[in-house]
């Protein structure tokens, strides 16, 4: 259901870039900026490295860790999410800390999941994966929107896809994906 952007070129480029940025990522951007320096084509700046990784089971799988990629901008802030995973749901739960502008999380869907409006429901909309079944994308604490972007399964091939971004609208974002037709 989700996928990174991929990686179709190893030419320089605007392209090239865009692939290896961050907003190409199921992550979060804080200010516009890559959570790691992206120098060129080929050449990488300060590394975002993670902090504090805890994972526990207790009927649901739930993986936390941080990184501090964003800590030399002005505001030194820092991400962290936490996913819980269980039978039925998946809940992202994303968290900055220090000032920061604007943050957006990014979710880019495989080329072949359907995105239906969630009607006059804010905040949550419905995705048909290949098969039929129907998934409930729903955000807390942002402003859903739907992006046209691209997806890269191999060298040389590009397929249109969407991307769902969610603004923040605070330092804290929850992000629910429930399956199998429970609400």
């Amino acid at each position: 259901m989700l996928v990174n952007s991929g990686t179709s070129c190893y030419g320089c480029g605007a392209e090239r870039l865009r692939q290896r940025g961050t907003a190409a990522h199921n992550t979060v951007v804080v200010d516009g900026a890559d959570s790691s320096e992206v120098w060129s084509d080929f050449r990488l700046g300060r590394r975002a490295r993670p902090v504090g990784l805890e994972v526990a089971r207790n009927g649901v799988v739930v993986v936390r860790c941080a990184h501090d990629g964003y800590e030399r901008l002005p505001g030194k802030p820092r991400h962290a999410r936490r996913w819980s995973i269980g039978p039925h749901a998946l809940i992202v739960h994303d968290t900055l800390t220090g000032a920061f502008r604007c943050a957006q999380a990014r979710f880019h869907l495989h080329p072949s999941v359907v995105v239906h409006d969630g009607g006059d429901r804010e905040g949550i909309v419905h995705l048909e994966l290949p098969n039929g079944d129907m998934v409930r994308f729903s955000v807390t604490g942002g402003r859903l929107r739907q992006e046209r972007t691209t997806w890269h399964p191999r060298f040389g091939v590009s397929q249109p896809n969407v991307c769902l971004a969610v603004d923040f609208s605070g330092p804290e974002l929850s992000t629910e994906v429930r399956w199998s037709g429970t609400e």
